[in-house]
């Protein structure tokens, strides 16, 4: 096992990258150390053909509950946060800390590659708009959701004004961010923030089996997969179909893509290879 920092633990085996907060005695807030090995872990992640799926965690029975606000906040644009800023640098005006923030979450949602939260406990704040940018979402039956900024005051980050409501509604979303109130899992489930709920004990398991499918996968069809279902909300139905024709033609051009066929003709499981 690797990691960037004790708070932050990275795990790779066989083409999946676990990533997993550890913080549990804050409830995996996060800190600047959390957001640099974030940063990292991202960035080797696009540029190594052998990481193919990403799973985010927590330790300690919570996803994460928001940013760590534990060195207190004032309202004249500048937080204060130990010595430095939110990522790390030096300690700037809110709006730029929040782009900083804002650019990790964009690339964990426009990473070329699937991805996976496991959330169990709270996913709070800034902490929901990192589960949201993954690509599919397993919950415990114990986890909660929330859009807490409301009720300190805050207008949404995270991505959030964009993600929740593509995923469960405008009118659901306004809810959950003008109330700030926790939806629980169940809750969850049918709204269609998450995709599935199990018991506590069944979550890394359920959650290891997810990714690690997704790890063996065909990573470039994964890849073009992604990009067709993000794009098409904002694609007519002849812009989708002149998309799939030329992500189509792309994914023939692939090793895993003959593989597939081979598969198929000899009655066996593909063994995919990314390529």
């Amino acid at each position: 096992m690797t990691g960037s920092d004790e708070g932050t633990l990275v795990e790779r085996r066989d083409g999946l990258v676990i990533v997993t907060f550890n913080r549990p005695e804050k409830k995996n807030a996060l800190n600047a150390a959390n957001w640099a090995a974030l940063d990292q872990v991202l960035t080797e992640m696009a540029n190594n053909p052998a990481d193919r799926a990403l799973l985010l965690t927590g330790a300690g029975g919570n996803f994460s509950s928001g940013a760590d606000l534990s060195g207190g906040m004032k309202g004249n644009g500048s937080k204060q946060q130990g010595t430095g800023g939110l990522t790390g640098g030096p300690r700037q005006l809110i709006l730029h800390e929040m782009r900083a923030v804002g650019e990790i979450i964009g690339r964990l949602q426009r990473l070329p590659k699937p991805s996976i939260a496991a959330v169990d406990g709270v996913a709070v704040g800034v902490a929901l708009g990192l589960a949201l940018a993954c690509d599919l979402i397993i919950a415990s039956d114990r986890a909660r959701f929330s859009e807490v900024f409301v009720k300190r005051g805050l207008a949404l980050d995270g991505g959030t004004s964009w993600s929740l409501p593509r995923q469960i509604g405008l009118r659901r979303a306004k809810q959950m961010a003008y109330l700030g109130e926790s939806v629980p899992a169940s809750q969850a489930l049918d709204w269609g923030l998450v995709n599935e709920v199990v018991a506590p004990e069944q979550l890394t398991g359920t959650a290891l089996d997810w990714a690690g499918r997704l790890a063996s996968g065909p990573t470039t069809a994964l890849s073009l997969i992604k990009r067709l279902l993000d794009s098409s909300d904002s694609a007519s139905f002849s812009d989708a179909v002149e998309n799939e024709a030329r992500a189509q033609h792309i994914a023939f051009g692939t090793s895993d893509m003959a593989e597939g066929i081979a598969s198929f003709l000899e009655h066996r499981p593909p063994r995919f290879t990314g390529s």
